[in-house]
């Protein structure tokens, strides 16, 4: 998700599972026992606001942006990117079948299928598959696959760390941390912390950090293009 967001801002500003330590003093589950306790655990609201303070580093520079995600489950993933002075870079609105894009300093938009997102990253990305990372909440078939790998928080059973590699030389990490519980959530655990980085011929990095987390508040949501707004591909 965040490999979307510092590609469009970038454009207007500058093998084995490692669950040791990583669980409970129950260490008679099975594998299988394990992902079904995982999954059982993992998020699933209505609603979810997140304010960020994000810090991302791409080939030596350093950025900081402000972003605010707007989630409508199964529905709508709303963002809005701001520089650290306040100034909104783009917003962009992302459904399960299509993204809805513009650029506040360049006065240009587009409205594509949701396929593009896989043009942009260079990976196959769904709605699905971001509504999990932004969750904190995949779904889990195998702790460990030629492509995704899962690291275990002890305790909770909430995911610490997922490796997603699709390619050699294309590998994305996303660190979960500070679990925080939240009573909203029956009792569950969101994080307040997200670091990922992406290694794709050269490394980026996001640092997020939550300044204000909401669930089953449902929030204003605005995406309106400006007549002036010049469409582009």
């Amino acid at each position: 998700m965040f490999f979307l967001v510092i590609s469009l801002s970038s454009c207007d500003l500058l093998k084995k599972s490692n669950i040791e330590n990583s669980l409970s003093n129950d260490v008679s589950l099975s594998e299988k026992e394990l992902i079904k306790k995982i999954n059982s655990k993992n998020i699933s609201p209505e609603w979810v606001s997140l304010n960020s303070k994000v810090k991302i580093k791409k080939g030596g520079q350093e950025t900081k942006i402000n972003a605010q995600i707007r989630i409508k489950k199964d529905s709508v993933i709303w963002i809005s990117v701001k520089t650290s002075l306040g100034i909104e870079v783009f917003r962009t609105i992302i459904t399960p079948d299509s993204i809805y894009f513009m650029s506040r300093m360049n006065k240009t938009y587009f409205i594509k299928p949701v396929s593009h997102i896989k043009e942009i990253v260079k990976a196959d990305v769904s709605f699905v598959k971001l509504q999990e990372i932004l969750f904190a909440s995949p779904k889990i078939t195998s702790l460990n696959s030629e492509t995704e790998n899962y690291e275990i928080l002890k305790d909770v059973f909430r995911v610490s760390k997922m490796d997603l590699q699709e390619t050699e030389d294309k590998k994305v990490s996303i660190n979960y941390y500070e679990y925080k519980f939240f009573p909203e959530l029956r009792g569950l655990y969101f994080p307040q912390k997200i670091f990922i980085e992406i290694k794709s011929g050269e490394i980026f990095t996001a640092d997020i950090n939550y300044t204000k987390i909401k669930f089953n508040k449902e929030p204003s949501i605005s995406f309106i293009i400006p007549k002036s707004y010049v469409p582009i591909n």
